[in-house]
């Protein structure tokens, strides 16, 4: 019989959204020179919170100061051992220019971005990319005051299924998704951030961890141009409630501060009233009528140079 043991990771970010991580020595019995996450096993009496408390302290001198969410649930093994781990999106309270690396258990640390993303794989003789994959996701997520937006992928085609189902939702997507058709189309969404580096995010209230929706920014061909492109799609019971208008907000913040967009466009069918209204809430201008695979659209655009803000910024 295969033993199994509990493991928790901490995905601390800072100001930028990289994660940290640290190296393990090369005496490590261990996955040796490897690159981690902050984390380890579960004590014996021990919650898996109070696990991630006390490795974050041990491991780096920083203390937890709140756990976001709970962010994937994986199962690993290694000589034998299955490791059940749950790696959580926390934020702690310390200098994070000064972490105070474990003596004898970690030699080097280092924030991890959209531009290191591969140290992750650096001494793993298996290929395993799961930890890599979930630092990504970390990387792209982006908290807003009521939502934590996380890149969508394979990880959650089941609330984008769900989505899908929403009677409201349907009506405007000709019918129901299948749930073959919503895997693929996750996938597809999944290697769009891996391709460009952005993709829409699937959207959850930060106070309970309700779906709400997904959205966000993506890189699409719009009108005969690869472009960057604005969207969202609501839960159809949570509309009027400012969650879209949140949603933009953070994918401009995203176009125009991470990634030097000269310019953003949305579209949408002519009739519909509720997305339009969002577009100008958000600061868009109506441009032209355009075809878009078949069928007519209005596009709106914003460019870099005269972004505008919410209504309910001004």
């Amino acid at each position: 019989m295969v033993e199994a043991v509990g493991v928790v990771g901490a995905l601390i970010r800072d100001s930028r959204n990289r994660v940290y991580a640290h190296r393990r020595t090369a005496s490590r019995k261990l996955l040796p020179g490897t690159w981690d996450v902050v984390g380890g096993h579960v004590e014996p009496g021990e919650t898996p919170e109070q696990a991630l408390g006390r490795e974050i302290e041990e491991e780096t001198g920083w203390r937890l100061r709140r756990i976001e969410a709970e962010f994937a649930t994986w199962d690993w093994e290694h000589h034998g051992v299955l490791r059940h781990e749950i790696d959580y999106l926390v934020e702690v309270d310390g200098d994070l220019a000064a972490p105070r690396l474990e003596e004898g258990k970690h030699d080097a640390c280092a924030w991890v971005g959209p531009g290191n993303l591969e140290l992750m794989m650096a001494g793993r003789t298996d290929g395993d990319r799961r930890l890599r994959d979930i630092v990504a996701r970390a990387v792209r997520t982006r908290l807003t005051e009521r939502l934590r937006l996380e890149p969508l992928g394979r990880w959650n085609a089941g609330d984008l299924w769900r989505l899908h189902y929403d009677e409201g939702v349907a009506a405007w997507w000709e019918g129901r998704f299948t749930v073959a058709a919503t895997e693929d189309r996750a996938a597809w969404y999944g290697a769009g951030w891996e391709r460009h580096g952005v993709g829409k995010w699937m959207a959850y209230r930060r106070r309970d961890g309700q779906m709400v929706g997904r959205g966000g920014l993506s890189f699409s061909e719009v009108d005969g141009q690869e472009r960057f492109e604005l969207g969202w799609t609501v839960l159809s019971g949570l509309w009027g409630q400012g969650y879209a208008t949140e949603m933009g907000r953070a994918g401009l913040d995203f176009a125009f501060g991470d990634l030097g967009a000269a310019q953003v466009v949305s579209f949408t069918e002519p009739h519909n009233r509720r997305s339009r209204a969002v577009m100008e809430r958000l600061g868009f201008r109506y441009a032209r009528d355009i075809d878009h695979h078949g069928e007519r659209f209005v596009l709106y655009e914003m460019d870099a140079a005269n972004p505008s803000k919410t209504q309910a910024d001004r």
